[in-house]
């Protein structure tokens, strides 16, 4: 089994869960409560559907800070299988939130039933019932569609977000947020969270937004850093590119600076919280919607006893240089660093390739006790990098100082251990980090563990997401969680930079700094509303991050420029058309975006204009911007495209249905001569080798022609391509679902 390193939000959640009185609700006592379980299960059910199928409900009671909630959660126990969560307050019997998802034995893929305008319906009056008290403190946000892709197994949803608005002031950490099914206007999700009894500071002496750009460049907030794209395939050939990007560094909150102060929020002041348990953007974004980087420490539960693995690395090898480094001699590496308890016994030994590095190998090695059963069961997961011998990272289950009544040592001691470990076992790369502020989370951490952070540094640059990651037991004084990101790349020289200044005045031209309040953690962990500047978000999860360090340009997270990033299109010049409907839904997807927002229904179609199209629609993790050549490469493997096929022609409706045809995988049927026949007066003149794929196409619904003739010849235009593309995939999805 390959075990992926969880990111360090999870760490925390998990850390805080400990702090959490979570029970099955048939085991409370005297449980302060306005209302009963029963009276919650209700007004789930008065409120949402919950399908018949879902016939297991469990039920949990939460506390935390100072709410009590109800944990429902139902699900079915035969196939198709799904799930229906919803959280509801104790006290007040207010949905705080439900989530459903079930298991697709068909594709999802279809025609919306749903307009945005009818979707858009079904979520405010929602919205209004359960939350009504509040509309005339919130303000709707549109938030950017989600690109559709019809490979998708989900159906596609509309979104909608409600911001809570204080004294004309965005506050986002509040609101409501929901999706809305378009196949058939389920509400998929819905969330909402207001926080009572807030004071909010007043707006009437604050600082201009000018006064904060310049508080904003000069401290600066802005860093000069090595960025490394997250690799998506690991069996690419390409070799992983390391960028130099200018983004908004990990002390100052996501570019915030106090309108009231005129000063920036460090870390070394009150922490911000967030609505849920996520962890604040550490760069780039907005707080509570910035991707969080993917490698962090990992706390994860064994499952259970698995016996060992054989590997070949275990064995005589034809080419020793792959496996330098044998299960044995790394078991030994990670009990020079680590003190395995005497009642820890091995259970799972794998050997991975390394996400980071896909050229080299690691061994993934667990430990666990026998007290599973019991609830008592603890654990030790390592890695080990199987051709340097690194100790890459492990995690050593909590509950390690529950008995040990001991003081715990202060987070500089704390440190001091952390950095001797690194010291004793890393001494190389620990000459190459430097000590990251303290990390940011919703609330304290536990008295008995400190986390710490040190990023890599190459010729005085940051290298983002790469460094080493730290939890020490303040209590039992041991390092209870390690993990060492560390890219085996090559690094360009920083030459021919932007200058910080020209950076700042790049990135705030996109994302001006705009007021808000936000909800921070005072020193005494008191929640506190603070009025602050920061880089406007537009509460959208797509905005740029980076900026290209030498051209000034803008990038997502994985690296690609603003040109190519997906985005759902809106056309403003398909109304009354008769292919409206499947206009609409390939603009969702991103394709046919080469004009902007006009589709040009009437103008007709290329060969190469609809092979894009097709790729778009069916994965979004094709490049914006494709080569002609790749665009041929891919549509002649796939059997699309004939040997002598040429992009840059004009598609006849002939060589149309042949196309859609091919991609249902019915070409075979469409050849065969003398037994197909359409209603069309000019029959006589299509040749009889396109016969077959113009009758299917027709007999399928594929294809639309209100005339009497058909004209094979005639120029297909984009409008008929987009109504043929959109109806074979939904053809093909009803062959697939009947087929299963």
């Amino acid at each position: 089994m390959v075990r992926k390193t969880l990111p360090l939000n999870l760490i925390v959640i998990c850390i805080l869960l400990l702090q959490l009185v979570v029970c099955p609700v048939n085991t409370l006592g005297n449980v302060k409560q306005g209302i009963t379980i029963e009276q919650a299960i209700q007004l789930v059910k008065d409120n949402f559907e919950v399908p018949e199928s879902y016939s297991q409900l469990s039920t949990e009671y939460k506390e935390y800070s100072d709410r009590t909630t109800y944990l429902l959660n139902w699900n079915s126990d035969q196939a198709p299988y799904g799930s229906f969560q919803a959280e509801v307050d104790a006290t007040s019997g207010e949905i705080l939130s439900i989530d459903q998802w079930n298991e697709s034995q068909t594709s999802s893929f279809k025609l919306p039933v749903l307009s945005s305008e009818d979707a858009s319906k079904i979520a405010s009056d929602l919205m209004t019932k359960l939350a009504g008290r509040h509309l005339p403190d919130m303000q709707l946000i549109k938030e950017k569609q989600q690109v559709y892709v019809f490979n998708d197994s989900q159906p596609f949803t509309y979104n909608y977000r409600w911001l809570r608005v204080v004294n004309g002031i965005p506050f986002p950490e509040n609101g409501v947020a929901m999706r809305v099914s378009g196949e058939d206007g389920r509400i998929i999700s819905y969330n909402y969270n207001w926080t009572k009894n807030l004071v909010f500071p007043s707006a009437s002496k604050i600082i201009t937004q000018e006064t904060a750009r310049q508080v904003f460049t000069s401290t600066p907030m802005l860093e000069l850093q090595y960025f490394l794209p997250p690799i998506l395939n690991p069996q690419a050939e390409e070799e992983q590119q390391v960028l130099l990007v200018y983004q908004l560094t990990n002390n100052y909150y996501g570019g915030a600076v106090d309108a009231l102060t005129g000063k920036p929020l460090t870390l070394d002041k009150p922490i911000l919280a967030s609505n849920s348990l996520s962890i604040p953007a550490k760069s780039g974004g907005s707080l509570s919607a910035a991707p969080v980087p993917e490698s962090r420490l990992k706390i994860s539960a064994l499952e259970g006893n698995i016996p060992i693995s054989e590997s070949p690395a275990d064995q005589d090898s034809s080419n020793p240089s792959d496996y330098q480094i044998t299960q044995k001699e790394a078991v030994e590496i990670v009990k020079k660093a680590v003190t395995i308890p005497k009642d820890f016994i091995l259970r799972n030994s794998n050997l991975n390739p390394d996400w980071q590095n896909p050229n080299e190998q690691v061994w993934d090695l667990n430990w666990n006790t026998d007290s599973y059963e019991s609830g008592d069961q603890r654990f030790l997961n390592a890695r080990v990098n199987a051709q340097t011998g690194d100790l890459v990272s492990f995690n050593l289950s909590y509950g390690l100082s529950t008995k040990n009544k001991s003081k715990p040592v202060n987070r500089r001691d704390a440190q001091r251990i952390a950095e001797d470990f690194l010291k004793r076992i890393q001494p190389e790369h620990f000459e190459l980090v430097k000590p990251e502020a303290e990390n940011s989370y919703e609330g304290k951490m536990p008295p008995n563990t400190q986390l710490f952070s040190y990023v890599r540094l190459v010729d005085g640059i940051p290298v983002s997401q790469n460094g080493i990651l730290l939890a020490v037991d303040t209590v039992a004084k041991q390092v209870t969680n390690y993990e060492m990101n560390w890219s085996n790349q090559e690094f360009p020289i920083a030459t021919d930079v932007l200058s910080l200044e020209r950076a700042a005045e790049q990135f705030l031209q996109i994302r001006p700094l705009t007021l808000k309040y936000t909800l921070i953690f005072d020193p005494s962990g008191q929640l506190q509303v603070r009025l602050v500047y920061q880089a406007n978000s537009n509460y959208e999860l797509d905005l740029p991050v980076l900026l290209d360090a030498k051209t000034g340009n803008f990038m997502d997270w994985l690296g690609n420029p603003q040109a190519q990033w997906f985005k759902a299109n809106t056309y403003t010049d398909i109304e009354g058309n008769y292919a409206e409907k499947e206009i609409s839904i390939l603009g969702l997807t991103g394709a046919f975006g080469e004009y902007g927002d006009k589709f040009c229904p009437g103008e007709k179609i290329t060969t190469g204009a609809l092979i894009r199209a097709m790729l778009t629609a069916e994965a979004g993790n094709w490049d914006r911007v494709i080569s002609d050549e790749d665009v041929l490469k891919v549509a002649k493997e796939r059997g699309w495209l004939p040997e002598d096929g040429k992009l840059e022609q004009e598609l006849s409706r002939a060589d149309l249905c042949k196309i859609m045809i091919r991609l249902l995988h019915m070409e075979t049927s469409a050849q065969v001569k003398g037994v197909y026949a359409v209603p069309f007066a000019d029959a006589s003149v299509i040749n009889p080798d396109s016969m077959g794929y113009i009758a299917l196409a027709w007999g399928l619904g594929i294809i639309k022609i209100d005339q009497n003739t058909f004209s094979p010849n005639q120029g297909a235009t984009r409008a008929e391509a987009a109504y043929a593309l959109v109806h074979a995939y939904t053809v093909g999805r009803q062959m697939k679902s009947y087929l299963r």
